[in-house]
């Protein structure tokens, strides 16, 4: 018995170091992201939400249908607000070089409504890469993964390349690309640079939630449910 509550001490201390580090990365100064940050965030962030996984992931109900309306209950309203803020409030943020509003959609920040600073708000874009990932998920039953699933998942992990070029275009300092950025040397990055990638954002993050959108609209279509427009 001494071994097993050796080995249970051992996994709950691997647990706290896990949520620590999450935590430290949503409250340090903003640098850039990676999708490897993006997607420590966004787990946390789906749980944080109260967005539990599909149950059908392990088999779930024997009726298809049901679980699949249940999930797009769940995750449909985040992904339709995040989608509708990338199409109608990011390219005017860009376009008017607001960096500040762009940072706060892709970053996340301690919950003013929570006295205890427990909680986190994630912006409208990073907050829906979760809720992206579990719905891709419900299209699937069991432990096989189905093309559908694949493809809109593949669009997610493309999705976050899009995240990581808008967080490097509103960072307060990015590595500097120069002979002293061999040292770990940072800079503020130029207003040009922004700009160049926040719109190579646009157009791939676009692209991506594009590949996903048309995937969910034809399980949507045989669900008899309404089509999401694409961005």
């Amino acid at each position: 018995w001494r071994y097993r509550e050796m080995a249970r001490f051992l996994s709950l201390c691997c647990v706290f170091a896990s949520l620590v580090g999450v935590g430290a990365l949503a409250t340090q100064p903003r640098l850039s992201l990676s999708r490897r940050d993006i997607s420590k965030l966004t787990t946390l962030g789906a749980a944080a939400l109260a967005l539990p996984p599909p149950s059908f992931a392990s088999g779930g109900s024997t009726d298809l249908k049901t679980d699949r309306t249940v999930a797009m209950n769940k995750y449909l309203p985040r992904v339709k607000g995040g989608r509708d803020y990338w199409a109608n409030q990011l390219p005017g943020q860009i376009s008017g070089s607001d960096w500040t509003a762009i940072g706060v959609a892709v970053s996340v920040r301690p919950d003013p409504k929570d006295r205890r600073g427990q909680m986190k708000k994630y912006g409208p874009i990073l907050g829906m890469v979760g809720p992206l990932e579990l719905w891709a998920s419900s299209f699937s039953r069991g432990a096989q993964r189905s093309p559908d699933t694949a493809d809109m998942l593949a669009a997610v992990e493309e999705f976050k390349l899009a995240i990581e070029l808008l967080d490097l275009a509103t960072a307060e300092k990015v590595k500097d690309g120069g002979l002293f950025g061999f040292f770990g040397a940072t800079k503020e990055p130029s207003a040009s640079e922004r700009e160049k990638n926040a719109k190579l954002a646009l157009a791939k993050g676009s692209k991506a939630l594009n590949d996903y959108l048309k995937v969910a609209n034809g399980q949507l279509k045989a669900m008899g449910e309404p089509l999401l427009p694409l961005v």
